[in-house]
């Protein structure tokens, strides 16, 4: 799947410039690339607080939204709004993910576009006619945003 940004803002609280407690928050739609024509599958959203300015890195947490239920996903980042590859925590979830541990690997493809390679275990979703596992999913990078 591939995440696209549609709303990516750097919030600079506090001190003027990169400092503590500055905040990314980040929303936008998920998309299966696979096959041959891209199709809606949901949306995601998240936010990242600054904790440690001299490494740009901070917490991050965001959440997949999918019909079959959403998937919490927590960690920490560096590179904040565009990080390099990281591995964070899936954390939770609900509906046909509410047992789902694991971890979720993100990649930059873009500033607007990110691919998301979920490894999710104890979880079992199906569809009439079929089962099937979580895609592969690309995220939208965020954008280069002036000012930090």
């Amino acid at each position: 799947m591939e995440a696209r940004l549609q709303v990516g803002e750097e919030l600079d609280l506090g001190t003027a410039g990169r400092s503590a407690g500055d905040q990314f928050v980040f929303s936008g739609s998920l998309v299966s690339a696979e096959g041959p024509e891209e199709r809606p599958v949901g949306r995601f959203g998240g936010f990242c607080v600054v904790t440690d300015p001299e490494r740009n890195a901070g917490q991050c947490s965001s959440t997949a939204v999918l019909p079959e239920g959403q998937i919490t996903v927590q960690g920490e980042q560096t590179g904040i709004p565009a990080p390099g590859p990281v591995t964070n925590a899936i954390t939770g979830g609900t509906g046909e993910f509410r047992k789902a541990r694991g971890q979720v690997t993100q990649r930059v493809l873009t500033p607007a576009t990110w691919r998301l390679t979920f490894e999710v275990s104890d979880v079992r979703p199906h569809r009439a006619g079929g089962g099937h596992s979580l895609p592969d999913v690309s995220a939208p990078e965020p954008p280069s945003l002036p000012g930090k």
